[in-house]
């Protein structure tokens, strides 16, 4: 089947339930370990971050429906040495489509996710400058993990955002793949417009957004809890529609046949 090259913008929002941290590696006088924040002063999630967490949702899915060989493959971009066993010999996997790897590149670009003029608002008033509540800093100390002790010398201080902080932001870009062959999934083939017909690495993205859970720093003790809301699509300049793009995510068993003959 003959790909497809679309045009993708993806609107989606970010929302903590928990604290979270989104270090910057530089210490700040008493701080250690500070928070990243726009020229402005405000919290931002860096677009780094949010592709290297959703790439990782996406491969954890594609794995479920891949054979061994097609596992072996998922992985290989990690490893420059793997990943060039595979150079000229097979195609792109649909994580590598979205995210690009060594040897293919990416055309999906992933935006700094940011707060709105009524989440910045709430930091701003006539009295003066309240940027300095959008973190808590916590004071902690290292644990020797054979020993459960403390490391002396050891104990260091963190900011963290505070829960509830929504961040909006956007991927655009490019997105080549092949569309779901709709003998696979009629409904499919009743989309209006056939350009707008859904590919199986857009099929992944959209998954891998909504299994977005944590992020940033400390999960393993709770933090960085949040949830990915998908706000709009739009494909080749034309808006699509929730309940359609849902109502494709019902029916995510058709990655299983990205790989198969009848799918090339």
């Amino acid at each position: 089947m003959e790909q497809k090259n679309d045009r993708i913008q993806i609107d989606y929002s970010l929302r903590f339930a928990t604290l979270f941290h989104l270090g910057t590696g530089i210490r700040d006088v008493l701080v250690d370990r500070t928070m990243v924040r726009d020229s402005g002063g405000y919290l931002y999630v860096p677009g780094s971050t949010f592709k290297g967490m959703v790439r990782e949702r996406c491969e954890q899915l594609s794995r479920l429906y891949a054979d061994e060989k097609e596992i072996r493959r998922i992985e290989s971009p990690h490893n420059a040495e793997a990943a060039l066993l595979w150079l000229g010999n097979a195609r792109p996997t649909m994580a590598t489509r979205i995210f690009g790897s060594h040897t293919f590149p990416g055309h999906l670009f992933f935006d700094d996710a940011r707060q709105e003029g009524d989440e910045k608002a709430a930091y701003a008033g006539e009295e003066g400058n309240y940027k300095s509540l959008q973190v808590q800093t916590y004071t902690q100390v290292r644990i020797d993990r054979p020993t459960h002790t403390a490391v002396p010398g050891a104990l260091y201080s963190s900011e963290f955002g505070n829960r509830d902080v929504n961040f909006t932001g956007k991927i655009q870009g490019a997105l080549e793949c092949m569309p779901v062959d709709p003998g696979i999934y009629p409904d499919f083939a009743n989309v209006k417009d056939q350009r707008n017909a859904p590919t199986y690495s857009l099929l992944l993205l959209l998954a891998g957004l909504k299994l977005v859970d944590r992020l940033g720093g400390n999960k393993s003790t709770g933090k960085g809890m949040c949830a990915c809301e998908i706000k709009g699509i739009r494909m080749n300049d034309e808006s699509i529609h929730a309940e359609q793009w849902e109502n494709w995510l019902a029916h995510l068993d058709v990655l299983a046949h990205y790989n198969r003959e009848d799918s090339r």
